[in-house]
């Protein structure tokens, strides 16, 4: 990642669930979404190395710029929460009140809801989600179905925003899918579902239970646990 020049990495909800599993060592080896995030998280662990579990560790819940005259907060969710429907597009008005940690925040962009979206708070602070690459996300089914992925264009200049420039590009799901198999990445037939129709399983007891009882997941995940608690 760091070859992208990326200036600010946050903690989303992946990120504290990751950090989570890795310091309790606790799950409920009967919950067959529990064995699912504990093999996700076994197959990041297996490939990070020793500074990116540090650097996951160490992610903060928010970023700050200042650009042309300009504040910019920066979230995956809201400031002290970065998981949750709070920030889904059509929710209250006083949830998007609460994204921006102070008044003097010009512009908030937020993340987690993966839907491309430009409102304001009541302050009229802007707020701004670029939307997702890969999972994209919408309630509306003929929005859904359309899988590109989607990105923000931000312009400012003199202390303006001059534009705000939503895209979408095409994406390979296809493509996408054959790496993870050739990478062996766990669930593959559920993450195949996700991108291509938008809906995840993550909470389906009988799909995962299947996959878990198919490839022993269950197992895996025991042996993950005892060689975390051996380091």
């Amino acid at each position: 990642m760091s070859e992208v020049n990326t200036t600010q990495y946050l903690k989303g909800n992946w990120e504290s669930a990751y950090n989570m599993f890795t310091d309790t060592k606790k799950i409920n080896l009967d919950d067959p979404t529990q064995v699912y995030y504990a093999m996700l998280v076994a197959y990041d662990y297996d490939r990070f190395g020793p500074e990116r579990d540090k650097q996951l560790h160490e992610l903060p819940m928010t970023g700050r710029k200042e650009m042309d005259g300009l504040t910019i907060s920066l979230t995956h969710n809201l400031p002290n929460i970065n998981r949750g429907h709070t920030l889904f597009p059509v929710e209250a008005q006083e949830n998007f009140d609460a994204i921006t940690p102070d008044e003097d925040v010009d512009i908030a962009i937020y993340a987690h809801t993966h839907t491309p979206l430009w409102r304001y708070t009541s302050s009229e602070q802007m707020v701004l989600n670029p939307g997702s690459v890969g999972q994209s996300w919408f309630t509306r089914q003929k929005f859904l179905a359309d899988r590109d992925a989607s990105y923000l264009l931000l312009t400012l200049a003199d202390g303006k925003v001059m534009d705000v420039h939503f895209r979408r590009v095409l994406f390979s799901w296809e493509t996408e899918i054959q790496i993870a198999k050739d990478r062996h990445f766990p669930y593959v037939s559920v993450y195949q579902h996700l991108l291509e129709t938008g809906n995840a399983s993550t909470h389906n007891a009988e799909v995962l239970g299947k996959i878990n009882d198919a490839h022993n997941y269950r197992q895996t995940v025991i042996d993950f646990l005892k060689e975390l608690e051996e380091k």
